[in-house]
């Protein structure tokens, strides 16, 4: 079977890139560490810095917003090493700075919570024991984020990971039609996305778990590194998070690694939000 398999999906920059440096910087020479771009250049510029620096390092091609791209993948691992051993899933669909939600809601959607889901079937089956599979997301994902009225919507108690990515998907039919407004949902797309990308991950967990499905020790989460400074939050820096001072993708990897490397025999947190190692309630 070899050393530890870890792979980190969007991996070609900050938070990401972070992760990438630091799990091939910890790695020995069994180890496989992976990354994945959407263009080649990039997979390829990033394994050539990392080799510059003494690290070793792969990269295979994944876009979250393409329906089979994550089974893919999946199936490469699976064939080369038998499974998977840390599955890090930080690549996201970027809402624009003055971008109206009716251009952004459907390729954010699609990218980030249908792509989150896809993610998740693809690579809980091939989690070896005592795997570690994080999907990085946000602490504005919680239930506290939408009207009382939207909340059971997302209730993992009783919606299973399939019934939230209907409601994600009848969200996008309520701002294409010009009607979300009134049903309540907040204006910024950022906001649904993330609380249905918690949400999808917490009922997947939880099912998976209730089923028994998956391999002995198996740990899923969400976590929220903080606020960063990457190209994702680097157009809101002087709006939504104004007065705040955002940490570096390395400050920021340090906890998502934290959670990435729990030891063997752990058993929580498990389809928890994570952030700075302590358990965000999601409010259901």
């Amino acid at each position: 079977m070899g050393g530890r398999v870890s792979i980190v999906l969007g991996g070609t920059r900050g938070i990401g890139l972070a992760l990438a440096r630091a799990l091939s910087r910890d790695a020995t020479g069994a180890d496989a560490v992976y990354l994945t771009a959407r263009k080649p250049a990039d997979g390829e510029r990033v394994v050539a810095t990392l080799a510059n620096d003494g690290l070793r390092a792969s990269w295979l091609p994944f876009d979250l917003a393409d329906a089979s791209s994550a089974g893919a993948l999946a199936s490469t691992l699976r064939e080369r090493h038998g499974g998977v051993d840390v599955a890090v899933l930080n690549g996201a669909y970027v809402p624009g700075s003055g971008v109206p939600a009716s251009e952004d809601a459907r390729p954010m959607i699609e990218a980030n919570n249908a792509g989150t889901l896809r993610f998740l079937k693809a690579f809980a089956p091939i989690a070896r024991p005592d795997a570690r599979i994080v999907v990085v997301a946000s602490g504005f994902g919680t239930l506290a984020t939408l009207p009382e009225h939207l909340r059971p919507l997302f209730d993992t108690r009783v919606n299973d990971a399939e019934a939230i990515d209907r409601a994600m998907a009848r969200y996008v039919a309520a701002v294409e039609a010009g009607t979300a407004e009134t049903d309540g949902w907040p204006a910024w797309v950022n906001l649904p996305s993330k609380v249905g990308q918690v949400a999808v991950t917490r009922a997947f967990a939880r099912r998976l778990a209730h089923e028994a499905r998956l391999a002995p020790g198996v740990l899923i989460n969400a976590a929220c590194p903080g606020l960063t400074a990457t190209d994702a939050t680097r157009d809101f820096l002087d709006t939504v998070f104004r007065g705040r001072t955002p940490q570096t993708p390395d400050e920021a990897a340090v906890d998502l690694l934290w959670l990435a490397r729990l030891p063997a025999g752990t058993a929580a947190p498990y389809a928890e939000l994570v952030q700075h190692r302590r358990v965000l309630p999601f409010g259901d």
